[in-house]
């Protein structure tokens, strides 16, 4: 799958068990561009899925920190390999019937 140059690069130690999110609703978060969703889309379905080799053990849906409900996609991770990349994808469904993915890079890193 090709990524763009923009997908964001988090690092975490293999032994780490990590939250990552994507906010849809604030532009001053990732990503960084206007809001994805318009006024009164919420997300309503979300699927996190990771390469081969990282783990998902959770996801939500969650409001954003400036009160958004729906807008903040969060995933909680574990495992990988010092050394390795991985990604990390956010498929999601609004109430409005649109579908999008986002995807985040991963690099496993000793600390």
């Amino acid at each position: 799958m090709p990524y763009a140059s923009g997908t964001p690069v988090l690092q975490k130690d293999p032994s780490a068990d990590l939250d990552y999110g994507i906010d849809l609703a604030n532009p001053n978060i990732w990503p960084p561009a206007p809001p994805w969703l318009v006024t009164g889309e919420i997300v309503t379905e979300l699927t996190v899925t990771a390469d081969a080799g990282l783990t998902v053990n959770s996801q939500s849906i969650n409001a954003n920190a400036s009160g958004v409900a729906g807008a903040l996609l969060i995933a909680w991770v574990s495992g990988g390999v010092s050394g390795t990349s991985y990604y990390l994808h956010f498929l999601f469904t609004t109430n409005l019937g649109r579908t999008d993915t986002r995807s985040i890079q991963i690099q496993c890193i000793q600390r």
